[in-house]
């Protein structure tokens, strides 16, 4: 008889998933690190980006810096006092929730907090960014935000189109038929009025890292600064056992965490984190990305 075809689950990624003994070493990288420096820092993200984290630690070379896997660098620290792994660290461990990740350095804190404080970048937002401001564009040729603007080329025109501008092309220049509100202040971008900001190149997105609390080997204490960030709130019921944190740390959710998968202490970061999914503003799937019919 011949052999029954069966539906095939197809996986479309390259990415190869995690194993435990990847966490397993990475637990065991913390712990090494932690061990050897006098200062251990949480750092919150905003709007990160792959390649600005990156710079970050090649401008820190020093230190070190782990982003990502929360709830394996809590275990690694110890988030109770009779696991931690050096007095006062379960204080680290327990506000370890968010988009944060850990800088261990020698520097002092007042070399911290003033290097992070004027350190930014740049960068077009993304859907779900909230807009920093009102961009409407007003009848009449497409412009893009130089100086001194210019036009767009006559090919962006059926783009423009595409993402529901009400344009048409005159003597090879895209020209918009009436006013046209891109975005509001304070209004969640979409998908298609964020690749509209970023054609017309527009940058709404500030990365920047906000350090929140610091704990001190000398003081064996955690010390809160710009706001602090409070613990993690416990779940209800009974506390976890050290076999239940273990299983915990060992999967792959991080409450919502961006770049859950990125870790940046070595030169084997994950690129495919480069390019992040927003969670809110709900990109679309475009019409290219679509297999053919005959492969669906």
């Amino acid at each position: 008889m011949p052999k029954t075809r069966r539906n095939k689950v197809v996986s479309l990624t390259k990415t190869v998933r995690k194993t435990r003994e990847h966490k397993t070493s990475l637990i065991d990288r913390v712990r090494e690190s932690a061990e050897k420096y006098p200062y251990i820092w949480i750092i919150r993200v905003h709007n990160s980006r792959a390649t600005f984290m990156h710079e970050v630690r090649d401008l820190w070379k020093g230190s070190k810096i782990f982003y990502g896997k929360l709830k394996v660098l809590a275990l690694a620290l110890g988030d109770k006092e009779e696991s931690e792994l050096r007095t006062g660290l379960s204080g680290i461990a327990k506000r370890l929730h968010g988009s944060v990740g850990i800088l261990m350095t020698e520097s002092s804190p007042a070399e911290v907090l003033e290097w992070f404080k004027t350190h930014s970048r740049q960068d077009y937002a993304r859907g779900g960014t909230k807009a920093s401001e009102t961009v409407t564009l007003a009848e009449g040729p497409v412009m893009i935000r130089t100086d001194p603007p210019e036009t767009l080329p006559h090919n962006m025109e059926p783009q423009l189109r595409a993402l529901g501008m009400p344009t048409e092309l005159r003597r090879g220049v895209p020209t918009l038929l009436r006013e046209f509100t891109v975005c509001k202040k304070g209004s969640l971008l979409t998908a298609e009025s964020a690749q509209i900001l970023k054609h017309l190149i527009i940058q709404m997105s500030d990365f920047h890292l906000t350090p929140v609390a610091y704990w001190s080997a000398a003081t064996s204490a955690v010390t809160e600064v710009n706001g602090g960030i409070p613990p993690r709130e416990k779940s209800k019921g009974s506390a976890r056992s050290t076999k239940d944190a273990t299983m915990a740390a060992d999967d792959d959710e991080e409450d919502g965490d961006e770049d859950e998968d990125v870790e940046i202490d070595d030169a084997e970061d994950d690129d495919e984190d480069e390019e992040e999914v927003a969670t809110k503003g709900g990109d679309k799937v475009a019409a290219s990305m679509m297999l053919p019919a005959g492969l669906a």
